[in-house]
Order: structure tokens, then sequence, then C-alpha cells
């Protein structure tokens, strides 16, 4: 009776690097991507207090476009200015990364 050995290699990923976010001026949210502006972060926040569920809409000043934003809580954001916060981060329209705590 021939014995069979079965070997499962096991590999992990490195780690993905932490996102960093400029803190915006209003405080209360940030961005990751330079085609993301403070303004359009603004909106994305008073977006998500003011619809319901993860998929929010919210207007750019810059372009004067509307956007679909997907957006989950219970994220940890590192921000520029070293501080970290539980918050939640949202992504969509053209590549734009907010985070609002």
């Amino acid at each position: 009776m021939a014995s069979v050995v079965v070997a499962i290699g096991l590999t992990s990923a490195a780690p993905a690097k932490a996102e960093v976010f400029i803190t915006c001026p209003s405080g209360r949210d940030g961005v990751a991507t330079v085609v993301t502006s403070c303004a359009f972060a603004d909106n994305v926040r008073y977006a998500w207090l003011n619809q319901d569920g993860q998929v929010i809409t919210a207007y750019s000043p810059v372009t004067s476009m509307f956007y679909t934003m997907y957006c989950d809580a219970g994220y940890t954001a590192h921000m520029d200015s070293g501080i970290v916060v539980d918050a939640t981060r949202c992504e969509g329209g053209n590549d734009a990364v907010v985070v609002i705590w």
C-alpha cells in the first residue's frame, strides 16, 4: 500500500500599505487621492450623514457633477498629521477616496 503525502504551501501576502489621508480644513474628513478635493470630501461627509445606506451621491463643486460613492464604516484612517481615527471610508466617482469621522 503506497502512502500519499500532500504538501500544502501557505504564503502570506505582504500587508497592504496603509493609506495616508490629507486632513481637510473642516477637521472632519480627509482625502487620499490627488483627484479628490476637500470641498468634495465635505460634501461626501454631508451626504453620508443625510442619506440612507452605504451607497451615497455627493456633489463636486470642482466639476459641477454628482458622483456615486460606496462607503464602509469601521475603517481605521491614518491622517497626515499622525493621528489615527475610527472612520468611514468612501470611494467612487473618478477614483476618489474620502475618509470621514
